[in-house]
């Protein structure tokens, strides 16, 4: 009985060397079948031009077969294709399909929210918004504090009117990176809706400071429009008609700067300036 169990345990152990053999060949050639299928998909994406639906499709299965045979060729950025697929996808207005590209990704990032902020700006393009919200929190699960994921809430619960979930993930978005200008305008736009003045100057003129530092007229303009307004509320009119004409300054061509320089200078009894751009502000409308 021991001989045959020895026998066995040879005979065992042969088998067991020569299938891990088979099995290391086998990996060996799914492997490189996986490398080529990657390359194949890396190389249509770098002919930087829209590609046919058929041929995503195609690109989907081929990514989804080593996704399933060697996930492991996903690790470093191999894995943000699944990322490039989604966007090939939302170009057509595949939304079904970019979504199941993301949570893939999502999926082989475990640590990481990237798709999930995605997924939430497609999901707002879309009109999807309570699905966005919920995109955006799968992400904050992973990263509580995202400080993109996090303004991109804000943004979007203060378009619908929810001011606290606005004020709690701008809080967050605050905690990640405190010094960040675009956080401070949001809050600002926050206050403004929230009819809160006083806070919104403090927030505006802050960042506005880092708008004029990174060179962002954009920004910068949108902050001189708001801080002007604020100051009118609070009936602080020195102040409002130095910021708005120097919005007016930046931008000329900006019906709304005019219009509000306008009416500081209605409040401050100064018919001339006040029917100059009046009358400018309602050219500037007419011609949009």
């Amino acid at each position: 009985m021991r001989k045959l169990s020895l026998v066995r345990n040879q005979e065992t152990e042969r088998n067991e060397v020569v299938g891990e053999q088979r099995q290391g060949s086998s990996n060996g050639t799914e492997r490189q079948a996986a490398r080529k299928k990657l390359e194949w998909v890396e190389s249509l994406f770098a002919q930087d031009r829209p590609l046919k639906v058929s041929v995503l499709q195609k690109m989907y299965s081929e990514l989804f077969w080593v996704k399933n045979e060697v996930p492991e060729l996903f690790e470093g950025d191999t894995v943000y294709l699944w990322e490039q697929l989604a966007f090939a996808f939302h170009y057509y207005g595949q939304l079904k399909q970019a979504e199941r590209c993301l949570r893939i990704q999502a999926e082989l990032q475990p640590d990481k929210s990237d798709a999930f902020l995605n997924l939430g700006v497609f999901l707002t393009d879309a009109g999807y918004y309570d699905a966005a919200i919920a995109a955006y929190r799968e992400g904050l699960k992973r990263t509580p504090h995202c400080e993109f994921i996090n303004y991109n809430l804000a943004s979007l619960a203060a378009f619908l009117g929810r001011h606290e979930l606005a004020q709690s993930a701008l809080n967050e978005a605050l905690v990640a990176n405190p010094s960040r200008g675009l956080n401070q305008l949001a809050k600002g736009q926050l206050s403004m809706e929230r009819e809160q003045y006083e806070p919104a100057v403090q927030y505006l003129q802050e960042a506005l400071d880092w708008a004029r530092e990174e060179d962002l007229p954009g920004q910068q303009l949108e902050c001189l429009r708001s801080l002007g307004f604020a100051y009118l509320k609070l009936k602080q009119l020195d102040q409002a008609e130095k910021v708005l004409e120097e919005a007016v300054s930046l931008d000329p061509d900006c019906a709304a700067s005019h219009e509000l320089l306008a009416q500081c200078h209605k409040l401050q009894g100064n018919q001339w300036l006040f029917r100059q751009h009046w009358k400018r502000a309602k050219e500037l409308a007419r011609d949009l």
